[in-house]
């Protein structure tokens, strides 16, 4: 039996248009407020990286090309280059796999509360979208600073490198959209885990 203030909350998920993702959300906030900030720290801190990388390896290609200060073989450079953006690619994969992980670590601590929320009468869809809202809303502000300060440390770059003048493209704020959108992705890949714990088979052992 679902008590009675879980039923009660039910009543208001029943009824049409009164089911809505943002309440369910602020239940589930109130519950662990930092779960998502231990994640997305980490994701900031690639798309932080990420987009500066973008803006430095323009300017020094843009350098490279012009024939200035090559004391070694061009090639000597652009390996460089590429090893490092290898190096990013490697952590932003890491990064993702752990938001994945840690989506799917809260949707099954949180088994008994999201199959009391079913029970109770919320849509699985409303439940699928407060999922997602859980990494996309705290998520897009940091992520619109990250790419900010990436892009500045970019610009800052250009301005000094072999006394400045070099043109930094605005294509290097794709970074953080980038980064944004594959964090969605990650957290999308727990969605067949709750829907599984939505299951009437599986509320019987909530």
């Amino acid at each position: 039996m679902v008590g009675g203030g879980v039923r009660g909350r039910g009543l208001s998920a029943r009824e049409p248009g009164r089911a809505r993702p943002g309440s369910f959300l602020t239940s589930v906030c109130n519950e662990d407020p930092w779960a998502a900030a231990r994640t997305h720290t980490v994701v900031l801190l690639v798309t932080v990286v990420g987009t500066a990388y973008a803006g430095i390896r323009r300017t020094l290609l843009e350098v490279l090309g012009s024939g200035r200060s090559l004391s070694e073989d061009l090639d000597f450079y652009t390996t460089g280059i590429d090893l490092t953006a290898a190096a990013i690619g490697v952590g932003l994969v890491i990064t993702l796999a752990g938001l994945a992980v840690g989506t799917a670590e809260s949707v099954a601590t949180r088994r008994r509360t999201l199959a009391a929320q079913a029970a109770a009468g919320v849509p699985r869809a409303v439940l699928g979208r407060a999922l997602l809202l859980e990494t996309a809303l705290p998520l897009a502000p940091g992520m619109l600073l990250a790419g900010a300060g990436g892009g500045a440390i970019g610009l800052w770059y250009a301005a000094l490198a072999e006394g400045g003048g070099w043109s930094t493209s605005w294509t290097l704020l794709l970074v953080p959209a980038a980064v944004y959108t594959a964090s969605l992705l990650a957290a999308a890949t727990a969605l067949p885990l709750l829907h599984r714990t939505l299951r009437p088979t599986e509320l019987r052992h909530a």
